[in-house]
C-alpha cells in the first residue's frame, strides 16, 4: 500500500515547529526511496520557507541521496542554536560548496569539469545529526532520509575556500566551552567533496527545487560523529583553517 505522504510530512512539520513532538517510527517502515524524497518536498512546503544548505550522500547502494536543509535550523559560524527539547546525537564537520549558479542534471551529466564551473567557492561546515523520528533505527531502510536526512541544523563557515581543499589526514579537534574534549583524523567519506554532488544532480531530483544559485552543497562528515553537550560553546577545528563555533542553549 502506497504511503501517506501527506500526512506524514505533515507530521515531521509539526515536530519540525514543536521540538517535543516526535514521529512513531512505525509510520516509515515501508517507505519506498521515491517517497521518502516526496515527503521531503512535502515539509518543505509545510515548513514554508528556502534552504539555503542542501546535503548530498553515496549511501552504501551506491544511489545517490539528497535533503533539503531548512532555512529555521541554519545560521552562520558564531550564531547561537536553540536546542530546547530537539534531539541531537551530535556533530560532522564538512566540506561544502557554494554555488555561483544552478546546477541542473544537464551539467552534472558532463561531468565533475562542468559541475565545477558552477562552484563559486567551498567553505567549511558543521552539521547538527538529530531526528523527528522517534526511533530512526527502527524507522526502516527510508525513513531517516524522508526526515531530511536526520538534520538537526547547519553552521555556514565564513571561511572562503578558492579550491576543494585536501583535508585527508588534517587533525580535527573539537571542544566545548574551551575544553578539547574530542580529537580525529579527516578523510573525506566519498573521496571528494565534488563526486557526490556531480552523482545526486545527474538524478534530476526536484523534490526541493534543485540546487539553485547561492546555496551551500554539503557533503558528509570528515569524521566519526563527534559528540556534543547539549548546552555551551562549542569549537570545530580542521588543520590549519579557521575554527567553526556556535553557541547550543
Amino acid at each position: 500500500m502506497p504511503a501517506d505522504i501527506d500526512a506524514i510530512a505533515a507530521a515531521i512539520a509539526v515536530a519540525h515547529s514543536d521540538p517535543c513532538r516526535r514521529v512513531p517510527a512505525s509510520r516509515f517502515i515501508d517507505l519506498t526511496r521515491d517517497e521518502a524524497m516526496a515527503i521531503q518536498g512535502e515539509v518543505m512546503k509545510l515548513l514554508g520557507g528556502s534552504a539555503p544548505v542542501g546535503k548530498v550522500a553515496m549511501p552504501p547502494d551506491g544511489i545517490a541521496t539528497g535533503a533539503p536543509i531548512p532555512a529555521g535550523i541554519v545560521i552562520d559560524d558564531g550564531g547561537t542554536i536553540e536546542l530546547g527539547e530537539r534531539d541531537l546525537a551530535g556533530l560532522e564537520i564538512e566540506v561544502a560548496v557554494r554555488l555561483g549558479a544552478d546546477l541542473t542534471p544537464e551539467i552534472a551529466k558532463a561531468g565533475r569539469d562542468a559541475v565545477l564551473q558552477t562552484v563559486e567557492h567551498f567553505v567549511l561546515g558543521i552539521e547538527l545529526i538529530g531526528s523527528r523520528i522517534d526511533d530512526r533505527t527502527e524507522a526502516g531502510p527510508f525513513g531517516p532520509l524522508a526526515d531530511n536526512m536526520i538534520t538537526g541544523g547547519y553552521v555556514i563557515g565564513t571561511q572562503i575556500l578558492a579550491h576543494e581543499p585536501k583535508v585527508d589526514g588534517m587533525a580535527i579537534t573539537f571542544s566545548s566551552d574551551g575544553v578539547v574534549t574530542q580529537r580525529e583524523t579527516a578523510k573525506y567519506p566519498f573521496g571528494d567533496a565534488i563526486s557526490p554532488i556531480v552523482a545526486f544532480a545527474g538524478m534530476a531530483f526536484d523534490h526541493f527545487g534543485g540546487l539553485r544559485k547561492g546555496m551551500a552543497i554539503t557533503t558528509g562528515s570528515l569524521s566519526p560523529l563527534l559528540i556534543v553537550p547539549r548546552k555551551g560553546r562549542i569549537e570545530i577545528r580542521l588543520g590549519d583553517f579557521a575554527p567553526l563555533s556556535f553557541t547550543l542553549r
